[in-house]
Protein backbone atom coordinates (compact mmCIF):
# COMPACT_ATOMS: atom_id res chain seq x y z
CA UNK A 1 0.00 0.00 0.00
CA UNK A 2 1.55 3.34 -0.98
CA UNK A 3 -0.56 5.84 0.19
CA UNK A 4 -3.04 5.54 3.52
CA UNK A 5 -6.95 5.02 3.01
CA UNK A 6 -8.38 8.12 2.89
CA UNK A 7 -11.32 6.99 5.22
CA UNK A 8 -8.16 6.38 7.72
CA UNK A 9 -8.14 2.76 7.77
CA UNK A 10 -5.09 0.39 7.44
CA UNK A 11 -4.20 -2.20 4.84
CA UNK A 12 -6.25 -4.65 7.03
CA UNK A 13 -9.75 -6.22 7.01
CA UNK A 14 -10.50 -9.32 8.04
CA UNK A 15 -13.64 -11.12 9.30
CA UNK A 16 -13.58 -14.03 12.54
CA UNK A 17 -17.05 -15.82 12.87
CA UNK A 18 -18.06 -16.44 16.00
CA UNK A 19 -21.07 -18.22 18.20
CA UNK A 20 -23.36 -15.52 18.76
CA UNK A 21 -22.95 -16.29 22.50
CA UNK A 22 -18.94 -15.76 22.19
CA UNK A 23 -19.38 -12.27 20.46
CA UNK A 24 -19.63 -9.76 23.19
CA UNK A 25 -16.33 -11.65 24.92
CA UNK A 26 -14.29 -11.07 21.88
CA UNK A 27 -15.43 -7.59 21.53
CA UNK A 28 -14.39 -6.67 25.23
CA UNK A 29 -10.97 -8.49 24.55
CA UNK A 30 -10.22 -6.51 21.61
CA UNK A 31 -11.36 -3.57 23.20
CA UNK A 32 -9.11 -4.46 26.42
CA UNK A 33 -6.11 -4.94 24.52
CA UNK A 34 -6.42 -1.63 22.81
CA UNK A 35 -8.76 -1.82 20.07
CA UNK A 36 -11.26 0.68 19.33
CA UNK A 37 -15.06 0.23 18.01
CA UNK A 38 -15.54 1.25 14.54
CA UNK A 39 -19.37 0.41 13.70
CA UNK A 40 -21.76 -1.40 15.28
CA UNK A 41 -24.99 -0.41 13.32
CA UNK A 42 -25.21 -4.02 11.55
CA UNK A 43 -25.33 -5.68 15.35
CA UNK A 44 -25.58 -8.77 16.30
CA UNK A 45 -24.51 -9.93 12.50
CA UNK A 46 -21.13 -7.97 12.95
CA UNK A 47 -19.51 -5.43 14.63
CA UNK A 48 -15.98 -3.87 12.71
CA UNK A 49 -13.20 -3.11 15.60
CA UNK A 50 -9.62 -1.60 14.79
CA UNK A 51 -6.35 -1.54 16.09
CA UNK A 52 -4.20 1.76 16.62
CA UNK A 53 -2.86 1.47 12.83
CA UNK A 54 -6.29 1.10 11.72
CA UNK A 55 -6.52 -2.05 10.61
CA UNK A 56 -10.03 -3.54 10.78
CA UNK A 57 -11.36 -6.85 12.08
CA UNK A 58 -15.15 -8.00 12.10
CA UNK A 59 -16.86 -9.97 14.85
CA UNK A 60 -18.85 -11.78 12.46
CA UNK A 61 -21.97 -13.85 14.24
CA UNK A 62 -25.22 -15.62 12.04
CA UNK A 63 -27.43 -13.51 14.60
CA UNK A 64 -30.06 -11.25 12.84
CA UNK A 65 -29.07 -12.59 9.67
CA UNK A 66 -32.35 -13.07 7.14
Amino acid sequence: MEKPRADGGGAIHIVVWVPYEQAEVRIAAVLAAGGRMVRDEFAPSWWTLADAAGNEVDVATTGGRD
